[in-house]
């Protein structure tokens, strides 16, 4: 039995003799005996999936670094994925455009104070919305990885590692198609 937060996975190996994705360090990470993280002193309820180490002791294979399909459209891959905070970027996105067109359209006569605050609101907006884009992105293919059954399998295959990434890759694919059809959506609203 190895620990792996609220839940207990029966297996055939020893915690040490296997590796499992960290949520805090981001990636898949060789486990301790007593199936902490090994790279980061983080606890065995941090660490999820069942990847049995190869006859060196390594790590036989890692997520990809970086989830285009979560990054591009975390308002439809977010709750898909059970992220629930992902659906928050779509309002955002559609508060930041009004203010960009108010801050466009500022009377003559408004004040220099006024303008730098509504300019200052409007990047503010922005680039929080670019982070919160960047941090779905980066952390995509782990949040992706917990929720998925692949995290609760006695024993993760290479063949179960490739069709997970074969269902991210189609999700990429359709973000990449939704985001282009959102710009351009957005492109004839605002002309």
């Amino acid at each position: 039995m190895i620990d792996q937060g609220p839940e207990e996975v029966q297996t055939n190996y020893r915690a040490e003799e296997t590796a499992g994705y960290c949520s805090i360090c981001n990636k898949i990470v060789p486990r301790k005996a007593d199936a902490s993280c090994s790279e980061g002193e983080h606890e065995a309820s941090r660490i999820s999936g069942l990847v049995p180490l190869d006859a060196e002791g390594k790590i036989p294979f890692q997520l990809p670094k970086f989830n285009w399909g979560a990054a591009l459209m975390p308002p439809v891959w977010g709750p898909i994925h059970g992220a629930l905070s992902g659906a928050i970027v779509l309002p955002i996105i559609i508060f930041a455009r009004n203010i960009f067109q108010n801050a466009l359209a500022l009377p003559d006569e408004a004040t220099l104070v006024l303008r730098i605050i509504v300019w200052a609101i409007t990047v503010s907006i922005l680039l929080g919305t670019i982070y919160f884009m960047y941090f779905y992105g980066k952390r995509g293919y782990g949040l992706a990885w917990s929720k998925s059954a692949i995290s609760k399998q006695p024993e993760v295959t290479q063949e179960m590692f490739d069709d997970f990434l074969k269902r991210e890759r189609l999700w990429t694919a359709l973000s990449v198609v939704l985001f282009v059809g959102f710009i351009v959506l957005l492109i004839n609203f605002w002309l």
